[in-house]
């Protein structure tokens, strides 16, 4: 009989933004065959006098049923927080942190509310809860698992900790007492441990790639005009500034023509940015008659635009895992990348390159070498790695094997060890 994960995660698609979280949806479904899914999100909202909440099932597919939970928070929580803030800063002798008192009325309230919506019928589904953002998410996860007697996972997805916030207390600690952190990168784990949480159990899962959707990329006809694309969102975090200048540089260093296709720089709302601004600043380029913009692509239709290139480039300040460079590179692309995360466990000279985030003619440098063919790539090479350490197969493996010791109260097995990254280069 299969077992049943309670995922919590607001990244995940919905008919408003449907690119948001859609490798998640991806993964809950290569589970099928192990486990099924209730996706809980979880919304809070302010009101005067809130009271109640809303939890409904909105939609079912596959092995998923989506939860949407709504909930009104009342003035009367934010104020018992702003004065216990201020209490804590007032009195010289506390050693508790703004962050940390700020909390406590509001997990006292979140508590109420997760014993009320796991309750009936919820109560007897689920073996185990996960979240995949954990600074976000274990608070509540935690509570939840508490009231049910059943064990939780956690992973980290984001940067940690998120730009201008602090880890609160609760955070950190329902961090460390989970059953097992599920680790996208070792960057991610380097990133978390930094900020001194002791994390239990550390298995690295990575993202996963599909290599039936992300074919090796047909051969390419003589005469063939080499292009290079990336699949990013326009935010700060994509670092878009570095792509415009090395391409801008490439342009200089080069009389080798050369196509740009830039994909999804508008896609995720909440999340791109000032499209109007950015396609104005690629058509101030050097290379603007070269580019090539497709602001929204569904998923079905990224592996077409990557069949379409040579290489793959990204320019990252931060990633997790970035599922864009792992499909890529399941079509038989090398990767170009900045050093931002996840890239460094799987990149070697035999898959790409891999460059200081703020580095400019290297980077431009590399990619003039690529096009005048003194550097090479095998795509076959490329595509083999990927799919050994990311393929569908590997990480089912993994995130199973993770789940099912977990629910059953054992150690995790090998199946879940990270695997050496010996080959990868270093700086």
């Amino acid at each position: 009989m299969k077992k049943t994960v309670g995922l919590f995660t607001n990244w995940y698609p919905t008919k408003e933004n449907p690119y948001n979280g859609v490798f998640f949806k991806e993964q809950t479904f290569a589970l099928r065959d192990e486990f099924d899914f209730l996706i809980f999100h979880y919304h809070e909202h302010f009101r005067l006098f809130g009271h109640g909440f809303s939890a409904e099932a909105t939609n079912r597919e596959e092995n998923t049923v989506e939860y949407d939970i709504s909930v009104p928070v009342p003035l009367r929580v934010y104020a018992a927080d702003l004065l216990a803030t201020l209490k804590g800063r007032l009195t010289p002798s506390r050693r508790t942190s703004m962050a940390q008192v700020s909390t406590v009325h509001r997990y006292r309230f979140r508590k109420k509310i997760v014993e009320k919506v796991f309750s009936g019928d919820l109560a007897d589904k689920l073996d185990v809860l996960y979240c995949v953002d954990a600074q976000s998410e274990a608070g509540l996860v935690r509570l939840a698992a508490e009231h049910l007697h059943k064990p939780y996972v956690i992973s980290e997805h984001g940067p940690f900790p998120w730009p201008g916030s602090v880890l609160d207390s609760y955070a950190r600690d329902s961090m460390e007492k989970a059953g097992a952190f599920l680790a996208i990168s070792y960057d991610k784990i380097r990133q978390i441990m930094i900020q001194n949480v002791r994390l239990p159990q550390v298995f690295y899962v990575g993202n996963m790639v599909d290599e039936s959707q992300f074919s090796l990329r047909p051969e390419p006809p003589a005469g063939h005009v080499k292009t290079f694309v990336i699949v990013a969102a326009n935010s700060f975090y994509k670092n878009y500034e570095l792509f415009i200048r090395v391409m801008d540089r490439l342009t200089e260093i080069t009389d080798i023509p050369f196509r740009v296709r830039i994909v999804g720089y508008a896609a995720n709302k909440g999340y791109s940015q000032d499209r109007e601004d950015f396609e104005n600043r690629i058509s101030r380029s050097r290379f603007a008659d070269r580019a090539e913009l497709i602001p929204e692509a569904p998923h079905d239709r990224i592996a077409a635009y990557l069949h379409g290139a040579d290489a793959f480039v990204m320019t990252s300040i931060q990633e997790g895992q970035p599922v864009s460079a792992l499909e890529a590179a399941c079509c038989g692309l090398p990767v170009f990348s900045t050093r931002c995360g996840g890239v460094e466990d799987y990149v070697t000279d035999e898959l790409g390159r891999i460059f200081p985030v703020t580095e400019v003619e290297a980077f431009a440098d590399a990619l003039r070498q690529f096009l005048e063919g003194a550097l090479s790539f095998d795509a076959r090479v490329i595509r083999g790695r990927i799919i050994e350490q990311f393929g569908k197969e590997a990480f089912v493996k993994r995130m199973s094997r993770v789940f099912l010791d977990v629910i059953g109260g054992s150690g995790i097995g090998e199946a879940a060890e990270i695997p050496s990254s010996s080959t990868a280069r270093l700086p």
